[in-house]
């Protein structure tokens, strides 16, 4: 069964409950596993609470080599290339996949929140080998936390910064953070109806992804991921 691995303490439930919620509502003959941190950071905005969340994520190991794929979901993708390393079923980051997906339509713009997005996000696109591919990187004035509590304004500040994403020229806009589901829809519609130009939701994106692909693909167990 495939897992779906929220990084991050979730101790109220509410987040497991919206994500079982959105994907079943796009999927509801799926069959899936919401798994949240037992410790940890409430949310990811820096690289302290990614490297957090990865020791947190560690712990849950014996749970994961149950599945029959992993979906991280977060765009920072937390600990993706450790549990690569130590799981035998394939393991898909929301940033990179999402990233990748976006590569395929076009040049894109990734719409986020946080000081740190715009050198994160590029420092990512490099990793992933998808920069030459980036246009830009629109931030948003609301934290990570504001949008997982979603926050008053919301909406029309996300609006707003896709709006200038496409004015730099991208063909594909991708937003940076996961917890922009509960927005995701209305948003992509609006979007394409004025502009005709698509928006990827990461978490919707990678699970869509994850359960195409999840029967044909396996990580190497040598060279990169080979832990030596």
């Amino acid at each position: 069964m495939m897992v779906i691995l929220d990084p991050i303490k979730d101790e109220r439930g509410i987040f497991e409950k919206e994500v079982r919620g959105y994907i079943s509502a796009h999927y509801p003959g799926d069959s899936f596993e919401v798994l949240t941190l037992k410790k940890g950071p409430t949310s990811i905005g820096n690289f302290t609470q990614k490297t957090l969340a990865c020791s947190g994520v560690l712990e849950l190991l014996d749970e994961l080599k149950k599945a029959s794929a992993v979906v991280i979901n977060c765009f920072a993708d937390p600990c993706l290339f450790e549990l690569r390393e130590n799981l035998d079923v394939p393991v898909f980051g929301a940033g990179e996949t999402t990233m990748h997906m976006a590569s395929l339509l076009g040049e894109f713009s990734v719409v986020g929140p946080g000081d740190n997005l715009i050198s994160w996000t590029r420092m990512q696109a490099r990793e992933y080998g998808v920069f030459d591919k980036l246009v830009s990187v629109r931030r948003i004035e609301i934290p990570v936390e504001g949008i997982l509590k979603g926050e008053g304004g919301l909406y029309a500040e996300t609006k707003r910064a896709c709006r200038e994403a496409i004015e730099d020229g991208a063909d594909v806009i991708v937003l940076g953070c996961t917890g922009f589901a509960g927005i995701a829809e209305k948003l992509s519609r609006e979007i394409w109806d004025e502009f005709k130009i698509p928006v990827l939701e990461p978490l919707l994106t990678t699970y869509a992804v994850a359960r195409s692909l999840q029967p044909f693909l396996k990580h190497g167990k040598r060279g990169l991921f080979s832990g030596r």
